[in-house]
């Protein structure tokens, strides 16, 4: 079943015409000793599936057919002087030349296919000249010369021809798998963005819970939200990826402000200057600013810790900052992947981030390109 699943139309209709060709050496025996006759009819049978997998099984077809080629050319030769005719047979060492180098994955194995065709070249029937009497004569002298170069340069273009077609594949598979790559790395971005914020805020609610007298019932209700955000997301992330259009940006600029609020919930003091409208903002800067924001919030709540002071400011040509001071907990506030994550998402987009300042005192800057939706 396997093998019936890689044929194609076109090479099911290759081997029909073979089978024709085949039938007609076997049924119109002409005038050739019997001999000759029925050892034409067995080859050109032979030829048949290896017309058929020609694509599918291309080492193999390529090596049977130049083996049905020579096998042909010595009942050529085995009827001389009588001429038997120039056979459409003859189309298969073009046609292992172009299999084996478009297809085949061992780079030697076109190189002998090809070398193979050239030194049939010598035998092959077209280099004998039919006389006036209907027998053969082997070419010579600029006819013979004009022949064989002709021989190889069909074949060798057919094998140029090939290797640039499989080339191209290959380009186009190299870029299918980078962009793939890109995709794996988008995704872990986004994983990353949700879950590192969330989970940061969830752990500090749950920690103010652990030395809050009794229950902190605010607590537990951030830690619940979060939570299920976080899930939201990372289903709707999911769910991308076995949808068969584009994902549309998911957050945008009027998320910031329920951002802002978990992390004044989780304890950072936030003051926050933000456009009246996102008009001016297409999508994607849309969503990479929410990003941006969210992992420097994640950052120092994380490495500032509760009570650490933020400013945050975001204009309408599209600058942002957020300026934070705080105590250290003994880590770089810079510190982790998401600073370059969100570094490139900025330089994907045609803008830029920038940080610095150390545990105490840190400032994140971005600024996009200012582009209307």
């Amino acid at each position: 079943m396997t093998f019936l699943r890689t044929l194609r139309l076109g090479d099911v209709l290759l081997a029909g015409l073979a089978v024709l060709l085949a039938l007609l050496y076997t049924l119109v025996p002409g005038p050739l000793p019997m001999g000759i006759y029925i050892a034409q009819a067995v080859v050109s049978w032979a030829f048949v599936p290896f017309f058929l997998i020609w694509r599918s099984r291309p080492a193999l077809a390529s090596a049977g057919m130049i083996f049905c080629l020579a096998v042909w050319a010595i009942t050529w030769f085995w009827a001389l002087p009588v001429n038997s005719g120039f056979s459409p047979w003859l189309v298969a060492a073009p046609l292992a030349v172009y299999s084996s180098a478009r297809l085949c994955e061992e780079r030697w194995i076109p190189k002998v296919i090809l070398g193979a065709t050239f030194a049939g070249t010598f035998a092959s029937p077209f280099m004998w000249k039919l006389q006036p009497d209907l027998t053969e004569r082997y070419r010579s002298g600029t006819d013979f010369l004009f022949t064989f170069l002709f021989h190889w340069l069909l074949l060798l273009l057919v094998y140029v021809v090939a290797v640039r077609l499989r080339d191209k594949e290959l380009e186009r598979q190299a870029r299918q798998r980078e962009a793939q790559e890109e995709e794996r790395l988008l995704i872990a971005r986004e994983l990353h963005d949700v879950l590192a914020h969330s989970l940061t805020l969830i752990k500090v609610q749950a920690n103010a819970g652990l030395v809050a007298s009794g229950t902190s019932e605010e607590a537990l209700r951030t830690i619940r939200t979060e939570a299920d955000g976080a899930l939201a997301e990372v289903r709707s992330i999911v769910s991308s990826l076995r949808a068969p259009t584009t994902r549309e940006p998911s957050r945008q600029l009027s998320d910031i402000p329920k951002v802002v609020e978990g992390f004044r919930a989780a304890g950072l003091e936030i003051s926050a200057e933000l456009p009246v409208s996102s008009v001016a903002f297409p999508a994607l800067t849309q969503l990479a600013l929410v990003r941006i924001i969210t992992e420097a919030l994640t950052n120092v709540l994380r490495h500032q810790g509760t009570g650490a002071k933020v400013h945050l400011n975001l204009s309408d040509s599209a600058a942002l900052s957020v300026e934070s001071w705080g105590r250290s907990q003994g880590e770089t506030a810079g510190a982790g992947v998401g600073l370059v994550g969100i570094a490139e998402r900025a330089t994907a987009l045609g803008g830029w981030v920038r940080t610095s300042g150390d545990a105490r005192h840190f400032l994140v800057e971005a600024q996009f390109p200012q582009r209307t939706t």
